[in-house]
C-alpha cells in the first residue's frame, strides 16, 4: 500500500503515466491476493467477506465502462478514426464517426480514447476534451445542441495556411456522417504515439471511444460569458459557441481570451471560429505568447470581432472589464488553461464578487490530466 502510495506522486503520474499506470495496477493486485491469503491464515476465512467488496467494485467499474463503450458504438471492434499531423501548428486532430452513438454529445465534456493499433498499448486510455461534431459536409460544423439559423461565411484563404486548413478540414473519404472531433497537442507517451502514427499522412486508426464524462456548463442561462484559455483549452469554447449563440438563446455577449503560442495554430483554429464569429455578440481576443516572426499573411487582417496581440493576456484586467461591462447582469467566467492562468481568473472572479459584482459565477475545466 505504501508503494501504491508513492507511485501516485503528481510528479510520477505526469512523467512516466506508463510507469504508474502500470505500477498501480500490479500494486493492487498484489495488495489484494496478500490481504486474503493473510486473514485466511489467521482467522480461517471469517474475515474474508470484507476483501470481496473491493473485487466486486473493480469489476462493476470495468463492466459499466463496457457498457459506455458499447453505447458509443456496438459494432466496438470496428470504431474507425482519422488522425492528421499539422507539422506548423504541431496539432493533432482525430475524428471519430458518432452515426451509432446512442448517447447525444454535450458541449464540454470529455472521451478517453483506446487506440487498438498498438498491441502493447491497447489497455491504455486517455481523456480529450471534445472540440466539436462536423456535419457530413466539409464546410461545415454541427453546434452540440440546438442548431443555429447562422449562415456560414467564407473561410480564409491564404497559400501560407494551406496546410493547417487541410488539418482543419474533415476527410471527404470519412464524410459519411457527422464526426466528433478532438484537437490534440502532442507532447509524449499516448500523444507521442498518436503524431507517430500520422506524421506523414493522414492515417485511419481503430479506436474505443468511452464517454462521455463530465457534465456541461449551463451557460446557456447567463447573459454574458467570458472564457479564459490556453493552448488547446481553445477547444471548451469551440464546443459551447454554436450551442450558447443559438438562435434560442438570450445570451448578451461573449468574449474568448485565448493565449496561444504559435501562429500556426490560431491560423487553423481560426477555420473553426470563423462562421460563429460573424454573429456580433463574440469577440475574440488572441494573445500570442512566443511565435511572433512566422505570423501568417491572413492574420495580418484579422476578421470582424478578432484582436491579435502579442505577450501573454492580463487576466484580471480581462475579468475586471467583463464584470464592469455586464454590471449587475449574470456573468459566467469559464477558464481552462495552465494552472497559473486558471488561478489568476479564479482569484480575479472572487476579488469582483468582493467590489459587489454578485452576478459572477466562475466555472472551470480540465487543462491537464
Amino acid at each position: 500500500m505504501s508503494l501504491i502510495l508513492a507511485f501516485s506522486f503528481y510528479g510520477i503520474r505526469r512523467a512516466h503515466y506508463e510507469l504508474f499506470l502500470v505500477t498501480h495496477i500490479a500494486l493492487s493486485i498484489a495488495a489484494l491476493w496478500s490481504m486474503y491469503y493473510h486473514v485466511e491464515i489467521f482467522t480461517n476465512g471469517e474475515w474474508n467477506i470484507f476483501i470481496w467488496p473491493c473485487l466486486i467494485i473493480w469489476v462493476f467499474d470495468r463492466m459499466l465502462r463496457g457498457l459506455r463503450i458499447l453505447a458509443f458504438d456496438w459494432q466496438f471492434w470496428n470504431t474507425k478514426a482519422v488522425v492528421t499531423y499539422d507539422t506548423a501548428s504541431n496539432l493533432v486532430r482525430m475524428d471519430v464517426p458518432v452515426s451509432r452513438n446512442r448517447i447525444a454529445p454535450e458541449p464540454g465534456t470529455y472521451y478517453y480514447i483506446y487506440v487498438l493499433n498498438d498491441p502493447l498499448y491497447v489497455h491504455q486510455n486517455h481523456p480529450f476534451t471534445l472540440a466539436y461534431v462536423t456535419s457530413p459536409r466539409d464546410d461545415e460544423h454541427i453546434p452540440l445542441s440546438p442548431v443555429s439559423s447562422r449562415p456560414l461565411t467564407d473561410r480564409m484563404n491564404s497559400a501560407s495556411s494551406s496546410e493547417s486548413d487541410a488539418l482543419l478540414a474533415p476527410k471527404r473519404a470519412a464524410a459519411t456522417g457527422p464526426s466528433m472531433v478532438y484537437l490534440i497537442r502532442p507532447y509524449d507517451g499516448f500523444t507521442s504515439r498518436l503524431k507517430k502514427h500520422c506524421l506523414t499522412r493522414p492515417k485511419t486508426l481503430r479506436v474505443h471511444i468511452e464517454g462521455p464524462y463530465g457534465h456541461s456548463v449551463p451557460l446557456r442561462e447567463y447573459s454574458n460569458i467570458l472564457f479564459v484559455v490556453g493552448g488547446t483549452g481553445i477547444a471548451v469554447p469551440l464546443s459551447h459557441l454554436a450551442h450558447i449563440l443559438s438562435s434560442e438563446c438570450t445570451v448578451q455577449t461573449v468574449k474568448i481570451v485565448w493565449a496561444v503560442r504559435e501562429h500556426a495554430f490560431l491560423a487553423s483554429i481560426m477555420q473553426e471560429f470563423r462562421p460563429l464569429l460573424g454573429d456580433e455578440r463574440c469577440t475574440l481576443e488572441v494573445h500570442v505568447t512566443q511565435d511572433v516572426a512566422h505570423k501568417d499573411d491572413i492574420l495580418n487582417h484579422p476578421p470582424r470581432g478578432v484582436s491579435i496581440l502579442n505577450g501573454r493576456p492580463n487576466v484580471r484586467s480581462s475579468v475586471r472589464e467583463a464584470a464592469e461591462d455586464a454590471g449587475q447582469q449574470s456573468l459566467a467566467v469559464v477558464a481552462c488553461g495552465p494552472a497559473r492562468m486558471a488561478d489568476e481568473a479564479r482569484r480575479s472572479s472572487v476579488q469582483m464578487l468582493a467590489d459587489g459584482y454578485v452576478g459572477i459565477d466562475y466555472f472551470e475545466e480540465s487543462f491537464k490530466w
